[in-house]
């Protein structure tokens, strides 16, 4: 998955932003299920002290069998984006965002963080107030 994102998605960043992407921040495979009225309210990815260095969400639909489950942008309109199975949301991490409560079957998604060095120093500098039981972070 690493390499595809460097391949497929860190270019149009840098083409669009005018910014390289060099980390990448959270492997972790993300299970909205119906049975379970799977959502996330609205939120931002990058509010606090853990979170300050990131600078670009991702999120790649793993399967397509759902119903439900599309990612908006509620300060910009309310309309919802749910991207194919291999296809991705790509956003930057300010931006306010929800996903809508998946109605019928499970998506599994993948939900990646970027960043660059500059923000990996970030990190570095606030690893100190996550408090106990969180291992050191080198930029």
């Amino acid at each position: 998955m690493q390499h595809r994102i460097i391949r497929r998605i860190n270019p149009e960043i840098e083409r669009v932003h005018f910014f390289k992407p060099s980390r990448m921040e959270r492997y972790i495979v993300s299970c909205y299920a119906a049975e379970d009225g799977g959502h996330f309210r609205a939120h931002r990815d990058n509010t606090t002290s853990g979170t300050a260095h990131r600078r670009f969400a991702v999120s790649i639909n793993l399967n397509s069998e759902f119903a439900g489950g599309e990612v908006s942008f509620p300060e910009y309109g309310p309309r919802s984006y749910k991207a194919p199975a291999g296809g991705a949301v790509v956003f930057s991490c300010p931006l306010l965002h929800a996903v809508s409560k998946v109605t019928e079957g499970r998506r599994f998604a993948f939900l990646p963080f970027l960043y660059d060095e500059e923000a990996a120093k970030v990190r570095e500098a606030n690893n100190s107030n996550l408090g106990e039981g969180v291992g050191a972070y080198r930029a």
